[in-house]
């Protein structure tokens, strides 16, 4: 937790807010994206579901083929309740997801590696329901559990593959490049970076990749870092949280570090 305080603070005082940027582009992205509070009907509906997750006191085995969590280690048995409390995206960054493939029209497939409970699986497959949404989870009791959050919310769109993200996405085709890709399951380096970069065979100009938890340890800031050096990455903004990675063509490569504008 120290370490997370202390990075924090460093960004914090590095990172800008929308008056302190010069790039339309991205002045564009913190009021119609970052800054926005627009929200939208599917929100009370995926946000309700959440509740519900975190009053279900039912525990199931966890498989965790990642870094583990800071809060459970890597132990087995969990409460849906914990998952649901301490792992999940908070709504204020699912609803960012949501308008990233709004705004952004990207289409037609979203990947998610990392389903976890499935509540940011729901708003990307709201944010745009003409799209596939594919998303992937090691945890074959997780995965239930957000299978059955998929059925109360009605979701068609969304296919969910249970496996290794390692065994999985070598046997994922996809006819057309993806639009949207979200990365969160295993926050060592050498994985982000291989999902990173498989992720960029998959895409064009147009896609948008999302890495989770970017100053979860060292390990993921030197990700990050070798994720923004990348000769295909041409803008990239750091909100702490996460790191959002742009591929469309630029004259010169940027690198924001983003905070809430106040007022």
């Amino acid at each position: 937790m120290l370490f997370i305080v202390r990075k924090y603070l460093g960004f914090y005082f590095t990172a800008k807010t929308k008056y302190g940027i010069h790039s339309p582009f991205v002045f564009d992205f913190v009021n119609q994206v970052y800054d926005s509070n627009t929200s939208y009907y599917s929100f009370v509906a995926i946000e309700y579901v959440r509740e519900k997750l975190k009053s279900n006191s039912n525990r199931i085995n966890v498989e965790d083929f990642g870094a583990g969590s800071r809060r459970f280690g890597k132990g087995k048995k969990r409460k849906i309740s914990k998952i649901a409390s301490t792992s999940l995206q908070q709504p204020k960054m699912t609803a960012l997801l949501f308008r990233l493939v709004n705004y952004y029209d990207l289409k037609p497939e979203v990947l998610e590696l990392g389903t976890s409970l499935g509540i940011t699986t729901a708003y990307l497959s709201n944010a745009n329901k003409n799209n596939t949404v594919y998303t992937i989870e090691g945890s074959k009791e997780i995965a239930k559990v957000a299978n059955n959050v998929f059925k109360q919310l009605a979701l068609k769109n969304v296919k969910l593959v249970i496996g290794n993200f390692d065994m999985v996405l070598p046997r994922l085709e996809f006819p057309q490049p993806l639009g949207f890709v979200y990365i969160d399951g295993n926050h060592k380096k050498e994985a982000t970076l291989s999902y990173f970069n498989w992720a960029l065979e998959k895409a064009n100009e147009q896609t948008i990749i999302v890495v989770d938890d970017i100053y979860w340890s060292n390990d993921m800031i030197q990700a990050w870092d070798e994720i923004k050096e990348n000769e295909r990455v041409s803008l990239t903004i750091d909100l702490f949280k996460l790191g959002i990675v742009f591929l469309h063509k630029v004259q010169v490569k940027e690198h924001f570090k983003l905070k809430k504008t106040i007022f």
